[in-house]
């Protein structure tokens, strides 16, 4: 995958989450794709991605910026890993805003299409105590 292809996902993600649409976001992922959000079951499957991301949106995800840092080639995987900043406004809460990193595996479609097919992310933030 190039840059560009790498920024239009993550751009992707960000209009996904601002225009709270679960189907959009699921359709980055290929068919088996695993979501393995912290702090939720590991979601396989492209169905159940979007109801993991609907719940997610559901608890007040409102604006996702993400930002790759190192982007790798394997075949055809492209391994790619970054930072995020997600901004939760959970109803009847304050807005909370979350820092962290992820690890996202990209695959080749036989279409010729990119799709993600593993996406795993946790926060730098402390644990609530």
């Amino acid at each position: 995958m190039t840059v560009a292809e790498i920024n239009a996902v993550a751009q992707a993600f960000h209009d996904g989450v601002a225009n709270r649409d679960a189907a959009a976001l699921a359709s980055l992922y290929s068919d088996d794709g695993r979501f393995l959000p912290p702090n939720m079951e590991a979601s396989e499957g492209r169905s159940a991605i979007q109801a993991a991301m609907q719940a997610l949106l559901d608890m007040g995800a409102r604006s996702l910026d993400v930002e790759p840092l190192d982007v790798r080639e394997a075949g055809d995987l492209t391994i790619e890993y970054g930072r995020y900043t997600l901004g939760i406004e959970p109803e009847g809460a304050e807005s909370v805003t979350d820092i962290g990193k992820y690890i996202v595996v990209h695959e080749s479609q036989h279409d010729g299409s990119t799709k993600i097919i593993l996406d795993i992310f946790n926060s730098n933030l402390p644990t609530a105590s």
